[in-house]
């Protein structure tokens, strides 16, 4: 996928020498000579990433900034300075009017490449983010199943949601319905931490939907400690009664009055140990047939995980 970066400076040599560190990458490279060429460049296309220097003709660094970050569908583009005073003071005066980031120059074009991608990485993260949660969301899991895919690694991909959770967002309010979530969320990033040579990734898919990838070896054991973790931490979401009773009761699809237990996880755990993972969309295929079977489990107490071990 192709990206676009801006440099706006008034320096053409400068350009030159931007486009040739970036020639053969993803990246595409357009100019601008000037405040106004930088605008209406962006009028034309929304870039990744901006260059800026601060010191051009017409329109400077300074109001292009404030004119981008006051308008809404242009305020979450990256913006990384460049300017020849590397002084701390200059530095977060300029983080001060809106800048990501600051690079002076002269520039290490290793350095330059990986501030650039790094800036585009956050950006991505943050536009995909759940807002509840705050952890990556939709398009930044399926980057990172893709990324995983590719590199060819073992992969573990956990598909997990919370059991029974409409009966208590019914019974309880979609506050408390949000305290469970995020509760959840939780979780699953301090799971992240213990276990953090498995390499975990953590994303919410929406509502009461998680994902997790990390290296196969420790799944089931991972597993296990969030199941625990949740059925710990379950019991504090509910009344003194309803927790004495392990059961809310409150409408079913249909709109009968039925009697719900408390909330459990069911997690789903697909691995490429036995057979090949080459497609995002297979691998949450085959988790949602295992999520399916948990919950059709006649005989569970409590939060329940199943591996896959089918191969071919």
């Amino acid at each position: 996928m192709n990206k676009t970066l801006l440099v706006a400076d008034d320096d053409k040599t400068f350009h030159r020498i931007i486009s040739r560190v970036f020639e053969g990458t993803e990246w595409q490279v357009r100019t601008a000579e000037d405040g106004v060429a930088a605008l209406e460049s962006i009028g034309v296309q929304v870039p990744d990433v901006i260059l800026l220097d601060l010191n051009m003709p017409r329109l400077g660094g300074r109001e292009l900034l404030a004119r981008i970050r006051g308008n809404p569908r242009l305020a979450m583009i990256p913006v990384i300075i460049l300017s020849g005073d590397d002084a701390p003071q200059e530095q977060a005066a300029q983080f001060g009017v809106g800048a990501d980031d600051f690079i002076s120059k002269p520039f290490n074009t290793l350095e330059l490449v990986s501030r650039v991608e790094g800036a585009a990485s956050r950006s991505r993260r943050l536009l995909g983010a759940s807002p509840l949660t705050f952890l990556p969301g939709g398009p930044a899991i399926e980057e990172e199943a893709a990324r995983r895919i590719r590199a060819g690694g073992p992969l573990a991909f956990f598909y997990m949601d919370i059991d029974n959770f409409k009966a208590y967002n019914d019974a309880y309010g979609y506050l408390n319905g949000d305290n469970a979530i995020k509760g959840v969320a939780g979780l699953l990033t301090d799971a992240q931490r213990d276990f953090a040579a498995e390499e975990v990734f953590v994303g919410h898919i929406g509502g009461d939907d998680f994902v997790m990838m990390a290296e196969p070896r420790r799944a089931e054991e991972l597993a296990r400690a969030i199941a625990a973790g949740f059925d710990a931490l379950a019991p504090g979401f509910y009344n003194e009664g309803d927790r004495a009773r392990g059961f809310v009761v409150s409408k079913n699809r249909t709109g009968t009055a039925c009697e719900f237990p408390l909330m459990t996880l069911s997690i789903a755990i697909v691995t490429n140990e036995k057979r090949p993972l080459d497609h995002y969309a297979r691998i949450v295929d085959i988790a949602g047939e295992i999520k399916k079977n948990l919950k059709n489990l006649s005989s569970r107490s409590g939060s329940v995980y199943m591996k896959d071990r089918r191969g071919g």
